[in-house]
């Protein structure tokens, strides 16, 4: 297998924006027991927009191509305020291109924009400003009438809307399209694109169905979503739909409604389901992309015929990084009950066989070995060495837990010259609960692990911390502490 020549060094981060890869995919339907790989005469592609450089999002082209053509009709220059009703996705790309030209930026954005992109942009510094997920245009609470009202309030200001505004299919069209065409090298059947926008579905149609007799374009929008129909919805019957980036309660103006064969709505359930798979099989895309190809599989089961040879492209758009807290949480896919059937069962199976409801007890943990407040520094690190423990509970004369040292951050401190060998141990240990000494660190909150807390929490408990101290219901006292080697000891013995 020959290997790609490395890509040249750039001069300018805007230059990696764009030469997506293409991908073969081979990945089964959540709702079925049909794989793609089973259907021979079918070829799946994707393109893998979530590979962007700038952000990991199709939209880092149109925020390229926006700024552009904005800056090249004088619309915005120096120490302009750019105004953006987003979903989230555009919003990053322009904060991420804007930031070293120095224009300020506001976002718009549903209360739906999850956690993650929101961090993302408080931490680029933009002004955020939510709107309520079931305002459409021409309602006062609206990203876009609030982005226009704002705009007349706010000097040298420009409102950028990927809904209006033509660069947004034109990135497409001049660019995505051409690095499409060339990749497929003229061979494609049918694209299948998600639509928020309609950039990126208006773009690439009308370029590619100019070029590619017979293409079918297949448009696929959230389980709620109101695009299709082609009216202003009523709000009262808009219910919240949870995949972002796609899907929108209007058809938005940019859109070429003549352009699309087909329309295919995909539950929130199927798409988180689907992006999960995706995920498993190495193709980090998020949940949008999910219900793009999940729309292609189902399309593909219901058009095409025994031996026709087809091949349909998915356009993923944007990566699963920016859903931690979604997408890759497991908690918040029960609570909301986007999960499938079959995971579910999995999950459960494996807590029910992997721990078989055993609990801290059965570890058979040696009884904590502790330390008093009053002990010295250097006595401290010679019982950790010693034992090769890596930290300390710290208890009164009655064993009643008063916090812990950690040999780490007594190295650390020693090393600094912040500490030295004969402070009390009082002075630079973690307790539980709230500041009150500036030498004191204290930990917020403190999840108590007692004797009886089931193997499965605790290995929860274990995804985001190093060890536990064992305690009392009451957590009075210290009776033992445990790691994740412990778990892994008993489940190796088991």
């Amino acid at each position: 297998m020959s290997k790609r020549p490395p890509p040249p060094i750039y001069n300018d981060i805007v230059e990696t924006i764009g030469n997506t890869p293409i991908v073969r995919l081979n990945i089964s339907n959540t709702s079925s027991d049909t794989s793609l790989s089973t259907l021979n005469n079918i070829e799946f592609l994707a393109k893998l927009e979530y590979t962007n450089c700038l952000s990991g999002s199709i939209k880092d082209r149109v925020a390229k191509k926006i700024l552009f053509d904005a800056e090249k009709s004088n619309k915005i220059g120096p120490n302009s305020t750019l105004i953006i009703p987003t979903s989230g996705n555009l919003g990053i790309s322009i904060a991420l291109l804007s930031q070293r030209k120095g224009y300020k930026t506001i976002t718009l954005v549903p209360e739906r924009t999850s956690i993650d992109r929101i961090r993302i942009l408080k931490s680029l510094g933009v002004e955020i400003i939510r709107t309520p997920n079931e305002a459409r245009p021409g309602h006062a609470e609206s990203n876009f009438d609030l982005a226009i009202k704002l705009s007349s309030e706010i000097a040298n200001s420009v409102v950028i809307n990927e809904f209006t505004d033509q660069s947004n299919a034109q990135a497409h069209y001049e660019e995505t399209s051409e690095e499409i065409y060339t990749q497929v090298e003229g061979n494609l059947d049918v694209l299948v694109v998600g639509v928020e926008s309609g950039g990126t579905i208006t773009g690439l149609a009308k370029n590619l169905k100019e070029r590619i007799p017979g293409l079918k374009i297949l448009a696929v929008e959230p389980q709620y979503s109101r695009i299709q129909e082609n009216k202003l919805t009523d709000l009262s019957t808009t219910k919240e739909q949870k995949v972002e980036d796609i899907g929108n309660n209007f058809t938005p103006p940019i859109l070429d409604y003549s352009l699309i064969d087909a329309w295919a709505n995909i539950s929130d359930k199927e798409s988180f389901a689907m992006a999960r798979k995706l995920i498993s099989e190495g193709f980090m895309a998020g949940p949008s992309s999910g219900s793009v190809v999940s729309a292609a599989l189902s399309y593909a089961q219901k058009n095409v015929l025994p031996d026709t040879k087809v091949r349909i492209l998915c356009i993923l758009n944007d990566t699963a990084r920016n859903y931690s807290s979604t997408l890759l949480s497991e908690d918040w896919l029960l609570e909301n009950d986007l999960m499938d059937e079959q995971t579910i069962q999995k999950l459960e199976y494996q807590r029910m066989e992997k721990y078989r409801a055993a609990s801290v007890e059965d570890l058979q943990l040696p009884a904590a070995v502790t330390v008093l407040p009053n002990v010295t520094v250097a006595h401290a690190l010679d019982l950790m060495v010693e034992r090769e423990f890596s930290q300390l509970p710290v208890t009164d004369s009655h064993r009643k837990l008063l916090g812990y040292v950690s040999l780490t951050s007594l190295q650390d401190k020693l090393d600094s010259g912040d500490a030295i060998l004969t402070d009390e141990v009082s002075k630079w240990m973690f307790t539980f609960g709230c500041r009150n000494s500036q030498n004191q660190r204290r930990r917020q909150t403190y999840q108590i692990i007692t004797p009886d807390t089931p193997l499965d929490e605790l290995a929860k408990f274990f995804e985001k911390h190093s060890f536990a101290i064992v305690t009392d219901s009451e957590r009075k006292w210290a009776l033992a502490v445990t790691t994740k080697m412990d778990l892994i000891r008993f489940l190796r013995h088991r």
